[in-house]
């Protein structure tokens, strides 16, 4: 069979990359290379010319952001892709998890305020072992959570702290979404339920 598409990325081995972004935060991406939805990135995979399938997670909208591990499974089952990425602004715990039980291949956490195709082409061209889901998951805090506060927000919060601590971007980036999270005071002694 024949890819009509010349659009190849070298890190895909012969492949198209092909991106999902549903949010439509991806500069420089032209129709051919992204679609925003999970059937025209079926479509566009069922002919097997896409070999790596590139899941842009931006939203903060539960529901949505929800859907695309369930993408990732679909991908997966089909076998019509070699792999996936899930690319995203931060190390979410429990998206993280979601994504390595649907089966994604690599994780990307990339700079969503300067996010375009080429950058994602660049990042995919230098995924290794260190970028797996099981990898990227074993930085975050294992007491991280998350406390809705309506349907397109949430809260961060330590659960070594009983929930009751707010945890703003920055220590999230210092502390919580890294391995430096091991050297918390938090972590090292949780307080344990009254």
């Amino acid at each position: 069979m024949k890819c009509a598409k010349a659009s190849v990325c070298p890190a895909v081995q012969g492949g198209e990359l092909l991106l999902v972004d549903p949010d439509g935060v991806v500069g420089g991406a032209s129709p051919e290379e992204c679609v925003s939805g999970t059937m025209q990135c079926l479509e566009r995979t069922a002919d097997g010319c896409v070999s790596t399938v590139a899941v842009v997670a931006a939203s903060n909208a539960q529901a949505r952001r929800f859907a695309l591990p369930d993408l990732v499974g679909l991908l997966k089952r089909s076998g019509r892709v070699r792999s996936v990425v899930a690319v995203m602004p931060h190390r979410h715990r429990v998206l993280l998890e979601s994504f390595r039980r649907n089966g994604t291949d690599f994780i990307a956490v990339m700079n969503f305020r300067r996010l375009d195709a080429a950058g994602i082409k660049e990042a995919v061209l230098h995924l290794g072992a260190a970028d797996s889901p099981e990898r990227q998951l074993a930085l975050v805090c294992p007491f991280l959570n998350y406390c809705a506060v309506d349907e397109r927000t949430e809260m961060a919060v330590c659960g070594a702290y009983r929930n009751r601590m707010v945890l703003g971007p920055q220590r999230l980036q210092a502390w919580c979404e890294m391995a430096a999270h091991a050297h918390c005071e938090q972590f090292l002694h949780p307080r344990r339920c009254a």
